[in-house]
């Protein structure tokens, strides 16, 4: 009798549940791993086209650089301008103080 009481007041044990073979951790659209339905994936491909195309086409680097170099001109005489109107004022308000 004592036997038949130990045994009754052992846990039961349950084995846990496992993942069916229908689950999945990929995404349904994947390819070699890469979720070609995700949008910043596109991005990056676009981003990275644009960026080889800068690199590698001769053409599109000379009309960049002339761009950033007119760019960079215009700055330039924008501060000179700035500049020459600082003195002007500078100058005229010195002349009314005397």
């Amino acid at each position: 009798m004592a036997d038949y009481y130990q045994q009754q007041a052992q846990p039961v044990y349950q084995q846990p549940v496992q993942p069916t073979a229908t689950t999945s951790t990929l995404p349904a659209a994947s390819t070699l791993g890469v979720n070609v339905q995700d949008t910043n994936f596109w991005k990056g491909a676009l981003l990275g086209a644009a960026v080889t195309l800068l690199v590698t086409n001769e053409s599109v680097q000379k009309g960049v650089v002339k761009t950033v170099s007119k760019l960079t001109a215009a700055a330039q005489t924008g501060i000179e301008e700035m500049k020459e109107k600082f003195e002007d004022a500078k100058a005229e308000a010195q002349a009314e103080a005397k």
